[in-house]
């Protein structure tokens, strides 16, 4: 009867050492997963910098801006904080009142909070095109 029990735990060993790669393999697979973000960020960030940096012309800050804009579409992501109202500060600066105001109220659209600021930079963009 002895020997029965040492077998059984001989057989209890090497099923979890055989049983510890697996393991092994799924914790780091968990760890390969990226993590799906809230927001598109693109090329955002760089951006402001150049903004910030007055290195590239607004067209050009436009141009950028609205090629990621598209692709954060296209993989059904929505745009950060602020890089709507950016567009339209953007959009504004070069002399694009239209478009301006259409990216002012998505921001306010998509983030209600901002509405105070949106609505002010509304007027103000309408008062400066008068």
């Amino acid at each position: 009867m002895a020997a029965g029990n040492q077998s059984k735990g001989k057989h209890m060993k090497l099923s979890f050492f055989h049983a510890l790669p697996v393991l092994a393999l799924l914790v780091l697979s968990g760890c390969a997963n990226e993590p799906k973000t809230l927001y598109g960020w693109g090329g955002y960030q760089a951006q402001l910098n150049h903004y910030f940096k007055a290195d590239s012309a607004p067209e050009q800050q436009i141009t950028e801006l609205e090629s990621e804009l598209a692709k954060m579409e296209s993989k059904g992501q929505k745009p950060p904080p602020g890089y709507l109202a950016h567009l339209g500060f953007l959009y504004a600066s070069a002399g694009n009142v239209g478009k301006s105001a259409e990216a002012f109220n998505n921001e306010k659209k998509q983030f209600p909070e901002s509405a105070v600021f949106m609505d002010f930079m509304l007027k103000k963009l309408t008062a400066n095109a008068q």
